[in-house]
């Protein structure tokens, strides 16, 4: 069971933390009040033009001094948003995820419908015994689990929408549906809201756009499917372009797409010579790799033992259908396509979340394979199934243990909140301030190196009086200053355990 509630710390939870800002301040000041774009900047005169992790270019900043994050459209905050609107709920961490492992179930939902279509067995009948493995599989692997559970972002958002693009145009495909309005309909607005999503729908698009192409010969309905992806994907870019236009002007966001693409694409470090571009490319494919071994080892080893048995068993044959490789075309190459154009953005380990659809699927099929070789028996493919799940569990929480989960909340609630007010600056000696900290002080968090800067920015903005907090494992110090005085350092915490940072050590 993912670790709910747990207070925000590592692996990618800066992402949730994100992610609950924006719905939070949207939550209490109005989401029309920010044009329904993602801001990022608390609705306080102090919490100006701060850019805690909102883009890149540091243009993307209306004329009240708020940041938006831009990285993703953004139907993934609205679409939560929305729930905890309707329920009366206020964005937090524990509803989040909730909402979270909803998602994750109706993931492996159609996981299962997908074996079922590729096994040509009505879902609605009674369980299929490799659909039900590829649903327990999809279910149990500590890569969903972890981004389906405890992490929330459009990077995770867009896989539920990706689930469900695959099985719909591939259920357009094998039963050939190409004119029919249901199917056109589904389909369109399952792209529509990937696209609207994250980035993953583009590349999901350009392999629907590439195999149409291939397959025109065959069948004249791949037109349909073809013009409806490229219409929707430009109209989908066309309103992303426009929405966020909005915030500073259109070149504003075409710069921060681009200083975005420079940051996550494959062509980062070329302006430092071939030899650095080389090395650095070739660490980026290694990380990936790795990656993809520990959250896969075990699924890898499954595959593995199919494959001895496939070698040493007659009955037993390495054979995929038509309707197989055309779930492995609309499944890996979109996966491949943004590891190949975005790979500073894949070495982030939550990008081979997407990878999790392939494999579940992979596994189901070869169970059945299997069972239906008879060259294992039925109860040690059930024993195997529990033992793997078990693997499965026991990985996930030696890949996510943390001893330092609760340093954000306790410096953001108990240090930063209780010593300052909402007319004071948060000032930072260190230059990474961490989402989860924001988070916690509800206040956004301004980098300084020196008091001398703290006090310029005070005097360029207008304000009157801010904090520094000098924070570390034995307390912390705080100093007040003004755009006339810099103040003495003050204790907080020194020696004297006041607030115990580090709990779980």
């Amino acid at each position: 069971m993912p670790e709910l509630n747990r207070p925000l710390s590592k692996h990618h939870e800066f992402c949730t933390a994100i992610s609950l800002r924006i719905m939070q301040i949207w939550y209490d000041n109005g989401i029309e009040k920010y044009g329904f774009n993602p801001v990022m900047t608390f609705n306080n005169p102090a919490d100006k033009y701060i850019n805690n992790s909102a883009n890149a270019s540091g243009k993307m900043v209306d004329s009240s001094g708020n940041y938006y994050y831009v990285s993703h459209p953004p139907f993934a905050y609205y679409f939560p948003f929305a729930i905890f609107k309707v329920l009366h709920i206020r964005p937090d961490v524990m509803p989040l995820q909730i909402l979270n492992l909803v998602f994750h179930f109706i993931s492996g939902l159609f996981v299962y419908f997908m074996v079922c279509l590729l096994s040509f067995n009505r879902a609605r009948s009674l369980p299929y015994r490799p659909a039900v493995v590829a649903f327990v599989v999809y279910t149990f692997l500590p890569v969903t689990l972890w981004f389906q559970g405890n992490v929330y972002m459009s990077d995770m958002a867009v896989h539920l929408l990706f689930i469900i693009g695959v099985y719909t145009a591939l259920k357009m495909i094998i039963r050939e549906k190409f004119y029919s309005p249901k199917y056109i309909f589904l389909y369109t607005v399952c792209l529509a809201l990937m696209l609207y999503t994250s980035w993953l729908g583009v590349f999901f698009a350009t392999g629907v756009v590439i195999y149409s192409l291939l397959r025109l010969h065959t069948n004249k309905g791949f037109n349909v499917l073809l013009w409806v992806t490229v219409i929707t994907s430009i109209v989908m870019l066309r309103l992303i372009t426009y929405q966020y236009s909005q915030i500073n002007g259109v070149e504003a966001y075409l710069s921060e797409m681009f200083n975005h693409y420079i940051q996550r694409g494959s062509l980062e470090g070329t302006d430092k010579g071939l030899f650095h571009f080389m090395f650095s490319y070739l660490w980026l494919i290694k990380t990936l790799l790795y990656n993809y071994i520990i959250h896969y080892i075990v699924v890898y080893i499954i595959i593995g033992l199919f494959m001895y048995l496939a070698a040493s068993q007659k009955k037993l044959k390495i054979v995929f259908s038509e309707n197989g490789y055309k779930f492995i075309w609309l499944s890996v190459l979109p996966v491949l396509l943004l590891h190949f154009f975005f790979l500073n953005y894949s070495v982030q380990d939550f990008t081979v979340l997407y990878a999790s659809l392939f494999f579940s699927v992979l596994l189901g099929i070869l169970y059945d394979k299997v069972k239906k070789s008879g060259a294992v028996p039925i109860r040690a493919l059930q024993v195997g199934l529990v033992v793997t799940v078990m693997i499965f569990i026991g990985q996930y929480y030696l890949m996510n243990y943390r001893i330092d989960t609760l340093f954000a909340q306790s410096v953001g609630r108990d240090i930063i909140t209780k010593n300052s007010t909402k007319d004071d600056v948060i000032f930072w000696p260190e230059e990474q301030v961490e989402p989860q900290l924001v988070f916690y002080a509800q206040r956004n968090i301004k980098y300084v190196k020196t008091p001398d800067d703290a006090k310029a920015f005070l005097i360029n903005h207008g304000l009157k009086q801010g904090v520094i907090f000098y924070v570390h494992d034995r307390g912390y110090l705080f100093q007040k200053v003004s755009p006339d005085s810099i103040g003495a350092m003050l204790p907080g915490g020194i020696n004297n355990g006041s607030v115990n940072l580090y709990p779980d050590k």
